[in-house]
């Protein structure tokens, strides 16, 4: 039986790791396409109402590093133009997003919203990787067998990555050479990214990524790769989820070498289970976390119930054997004969070396 239980707790204030953050980038131009220098920027994410400002610089250019994952909404503003805003930009981790905005001529007070598909080919970083949010790591199939192990669709899916969570290899690196994160920060005991046995829960995951090359010296402990794993958080919105699957013998056919013998189908049962739940920290009437500090907790249990022996293909010696006599072994007499004359014994030879 595997058990999971954790509980995150977070403020806007203190998420100081780098390593599973993310950048939005862009320039900010008027009409003609000439650069607006001193323009206003703003990335608010939608799910804590977090705030970051910059201007452009004399290019017209700004940048928002390290940025949490999440859905953002940026806007851009001059005097003499109105105000720009794109919603509900979705940042992935590691991921360099562009996104330009054009500002027309008009009132501060007037607000344009720009729609249509961002691209999403990254031309900002030379890192090449695999990506999967929690959405694609639910509808994707996964064993329970053992409990279920988000790992394993990094060596399904992602080019250039095989193996398992015990000797995973990276575009044909030696095993124990990758690096694993979780929310930014290093899992690695004594085997260099191995996060088999105290992986998290699937449940508490918000985005798996596998980094396998053009990666940035900031990881300094990659030989081979990184895989990157980015944990919900709690938002200003009360959000969750839940998972169930079961496995039972009533829902399997009986073997053949069962129903040849007579018997009923073995014992066959697993069961997996998981719940998620987050939102803002709240204690009445002494304080309100909303837009400023929030959750998230989750739980998983895992627990089979297995006995099948399979085919009647189990041997046991016989009485004599016990006691070294291996005489029923023994075939009928060949043409030789031993030193001493006596015919020799099929498969004598053979016994007598196991002896």
């Amino acid at each position: 039986m595997i058990r999971s239980f954790s509980v995150f707790i977070l403020s806007s204030a203190f998420l100081l790791a780098q390593l599973n953050r993310a950048t939005i980038s862009g320039n900010i131009t008027d009409p003609g396409g000439a650069a607006i220098p001193n323009a206003k920027v703003l990335a608010r994410n939608s799910g804590t109402n977090s705030v970051v400002e910059t201007i452009t610089n004399g290019e017209g250019q700004f940048s928002f590093p390290n940025l949490p994952t999440g859905n953002y909404d940026v806007s851009a503003e001059a005097a003499s133009f109105k105000r720009a805003e794109r919603k509900q930009i979705e940042l992935n981790v590691r991921e360099v997003l562009r996104v330009d905005l054009q500002l027309q001529l008009g009132s501060v007070a007037e607000t344009i919203e720009v729609s249509g598909e961002l691209p999403r080919l990254q031309t900002d970083s030379p890192e090449v990787g695999t990506s999967l949010s929690s959405n694609q790591m639910k509808d994707l199939p996964l064993s329970i067998a053992g409990g279920r192990n988000v790992e394993n669709f990094a060596y399904a899916i992602t080019p250039g990555v095989s193996g398992n969570s015990w000797t995973s290899n990276i575009n044909g690196s030696t095993s124990f050479s990758k690096e694993t994160l979780l929310d930014g920060a290093s899992v690695t005991t004594y085997l260099q990214g191995h996060f088999g046995e105290s992986t998290v829960s699937m449940e508490s995951l918000q985005e798996m990524r596998v980094q396998t090359s053009g990666i940035s010296a900031e990881y300094g402990r990659a030989r081979a790769g990184v895989f990157n794993y980015v944990m919900k958080s709690g938002t200003n919105e009360i959000h969750g989820s839940a998972y169930g699957m079961l496995r039972n013998e009533a829902l399997n056919a009986n073997q053949f070498v069962n129903n040849a013998r007579g018997l009923r189908r073995p014992l066959d049962r697993r069961f997996n289970y998981a719940f998620s739940f987050g939102g803002p920290i709240v204690i009445p009437k002494i304080y309100n976390g909303k837009n400023k500090t929030f959750f998230y907790s989750t739980y998983e249990k895992y627990q089979e119930q297995i006995l099948g022996f399979g085919a009647p293909s189990t041997t046991l010696p016989q009485t004599e054997w016990l006691g070294g006599n291996f005489s029923r072994l023994l075939g009928p007499a060949i043409a030789q004969t031993d030193a001493l004359g006596r015919p020799v014994l099929r498969d004598r030879a053979i016994i007598s070396c196991s002896y």
